[in-house]
């Protein structure tokens, strides 16, 4: 029985739309979303809830926001100081102040945590807002800020953020830095007009003050890469085309970074036939496109994906360290409101990466009453020793909906040991990391080497088998006496190329003539390489190929002889039977040729 995975689940009073955790402490989720301008009451909010109960959820903290403006529609955690946490969020302006062409939709916010009286023990938490500011320059009343996106947080680096149009009749993305001190500091860096609107992007660090965004519409993936000096033209590098027969496309949903040098896609198949999950390994050069390096399909049961969260178990500590083996944990969202969960190995060997085993795990099914809107991995920091005395380890996936529902689910992990690593380095160390405890379905006990293994050993003994029914070499199994007797009829020859049954022989020749046919030796032709000459079958003509004989009236010897003929030569088989030869006239077979038959036998 597949082992159970925790869950913990809370409805609140308002719909979800966005969730993510607070870098830091895996402890603290943050959970975003409302009911818009003044719809029949509902508030729009952003809750901190409590995790540390793998079975319960608790409300830690919760403001609401402006009812005459819009909910909450993306969310993103930044930097940590002190304890002080930065949110970054999307909330559009009222439908008034749109109408001003003014959208203040970059909204920052602060969560803070303050210690409570000496009678109470404790902290107490507030959410205030600090900022709020335009980063789209397009004055669209439809549009609002689709996607969110920070990079990966690493100490005392700043981290890059983006954010892209929905709705907009003239789709952007603009990019922004966020230094690592905190407190609502930010600065825009750039924007990019795009001709299609990105269905998802996401933003990794290559270096110290270098990274790449990466995003896609529906059929294309673009990237583009940001230094201090410039942001670079997006840059297309992979194309979705149809399926062989097929002119409708498949469409990218989400696109996560897996490392700097790896992309995983959802991609929902034309005419709501399913989902793959793909990974691709982007160019290392202008000139080239990125390469499909693995891919699996979710469920059947799921006709589309609606969210996808990544999460890195082994976690570099720098953007410029090399990412080695590690397993990446995938979850992808269903419109049948499931997760379907994956496991995926990223190896290192001789300077050559690549993606390996993405596999099933589990699938989480009706995970929520309505559709799932937000998926958020909990950050993993692998602990500097293990404890027999620790508690069980696990990394947590948050969801929400529309229907005020957040669940929590905590993936068990469990400690691995590369053996195959420490050969490498001649056994001086034995690397260990975290992987995921429970066992994915594309593993087994049985491995690729021991089918092989299995598979031509099957081949072998059923070749020994025919082998020895045909009584070709030496018996090896001994089974000849008990197989069926049909198995035990010798081998046919196969003709030489070319070479046609005297059967086929005759047929032909009786297509063109209705006088009697004769089989004879033509003396005139080149031999063959036992020395015997070309066999001919064709009308008689006594005059010039001289007398010839009906079957019948051939002496059981002379049978014999050409029966030896034909069958050597691969023309007759016994079971063709005699009768084939009734009404046929036959040459002499000469001494010399019957002498060369005997010999050849």
């Amino acid at each position: 029985m597949a082992k159970l995975i925790p869950t913990a689940k809370i409805t609140l009073t308002y719909p979800l739309y966005s969730c993510d955790f607070d870098p830091t402490d895996p402890n603290q989720l943050i959970v975003a979303g409302g009911g818009g301008p003044g719809r029949n009451g509902v508030g729009n909010k952003i809750t901190v809830l409590n995790t540390s109960n793998p079975e319960e959820l608790s409300e830690v903290a919760e403001r609401e926001l402006n009812k005459t403006e819009d909910n909450v529609t993306t969310l993103a955690i930044g930097p940590r100081s002190d304890k002080s946490l930065t949110v970054f969020a999307g909330v559009n302006s009222s439908p008034e102040d749109i109408k001003k062409g003014k959208n203040d939709h970059f909204r920052i916010f602060d969560i803070n945590e303050s210690a409570k009286s000496a009678k109470t023990s404790g902290v107490r938490v507030s959410i205030s807002e600090v900022a709020r500011h335009a980063l789209f320059v397009h004055k669209d009343t439809s549009a609002y800020q689709r996607l969110l996106r920070l990079s990966h947080p690493y100490e005392n680096l700043p981290q890059f953020g983006a954010a892209a149009t929905g709705l907009s009749k003239k789709p952007e993305i603009a990019l922004f830095d966020v230094p690592c001190e905190g407190g609502g500091r930010w600065k825009p860096r750039g924007r990019l007009d795009i001709p299609k609107e990105a269905m998802d992007l996401d933003v990794v660090q290559t270096g110290p003050d270098t990274y790449q965004l990466a995003y896609c519409d529906d059929h294309e993936i673009f990237t583009v890469e940001v230094s201090k000096e410039e942001i670079s033209e997006p840059k297309c590098v992979y194309t979705i085309t149809p399926d062989e027969g097929d002119a409708a496309k498949a469409s990218f949903k989400s696109l996560r970074y897996l490392t700097p040098g790896f992309l995983i896609t959802v991609v929902n198949k034309p005419n709501s036939q399913g989902v793959a999950l793909h990974g691709y390994r982007l160019p290392l050069n202008e000139q080239d496109d990125a390469r499909l390096a693995i891919k699996a399909r979710l469920p059947k049961g799921v006709s589309k994906a609606t969210g996808l969260a990544v999460r890195n178990l082994s976690p570099t500590s720098s953007p410029t360290d090399e990412t080695g083996e590690t397993q990446f944990v995938v979850a992808v969202a269903g419109n049948d409101a499931s997760i379907s969960l994956f496991t995926l190995e990223h190896k290192s060997a001789a300077k050559v990466v690549l993606l390996a085993d993405l596999a099933p795990f589990q699938v989480l099914k009706g995970v929520h009453p309505s559709n799932i809107t937000g998926l958020s991995f909990s950050p993993f920091l692998p602990p500097k020793s293990a404890s027999k005395g620790s508690t069980e380890l696990t990394v947590k996936l948050a969801s929400v909906g529309v229907g005020f529902t957040t669940v929590v689910h905590s993936i068990p992990l469990k400690r691995h040991v590369d053996k195959s690593v420490a050969k490498e380095n001649g056994g001086l160390s034995s690397p260990s990391r975290y992987v995921v405890a429970l066992k994915s379905k594309g593993q087994s006990p049985v491995t690729p080497i021991a089918l092989v293994t299995i598979v031509v050993l099957l081949l072998a003994l059923i070749g020994q088998v025919l082998l020895e029914a045909k009584d070709i070499g030496n018996p090896v199994l001994g089974i000849r006496p008990y197989l069926p007797t049909s198995w035990t009829q010798p081998l046919r020859k196969v003709p030489a190329t070319n070479e046609k049954s005297i059967k086929d022989l005759l047929s032909d020749a009786n297509a063109h003539h209705t006088q009697p046919l004769v089989i004879r030796h033509d003396e005139t032709g080149e031999a063959d390489p036992r020395g015997l000459p070309p066999l001919h079958v064709g009308i008689h003509d006594e005059e010039v190929h001289g007398p010839a004989t009906s079957w019948e009236n051939l002496s059981p010897d002379e049978q014999q002889l050409w029966k030896d003929r034909l069958k050597k030569t691969g023309h007759w088989f016994e079971d063709m039977g005699e009768s084939i030869f009734k009404g046929v006239l036959f040459g002499e077979i000469g001494g010399a040729i019957g002498n060369i038959i005997g010999e050849a036998l």
